[in-house]
């Protein structure tokens, strides 16, 4: 049986969690043909450290990881 946790994120936590998204979502990306150029604001291209790390010490937005 596999067993998951979901564990509250740290700031020290945010990099791994830019490259997470930014892997996951430009998969999508391909598949639609969305480029930086053509959809800048596409999450693949907009996640950045400093945007999470702003949402998580300035908004106090709770995040967490499976």
């Amino acid at each position: 049986m596999v067993k998951y946790m979901i564990k509250k994120i740290h700031e020290e936590d945010i990099a791994g969690c830019v490259n997470v998204i930014k892997e996951s979502f430009l998969t999508v990306a391909d598949d639609l043909g969305y480029t930086v150029d053509n959809a800048p604001r596409f999450t693949a291209f907009a996640t950045t450290e400093d945007r999470l790390l702003y949402q998580l010490k300035n908004e106090h937005r709770p995040m967490f990881a499976l």
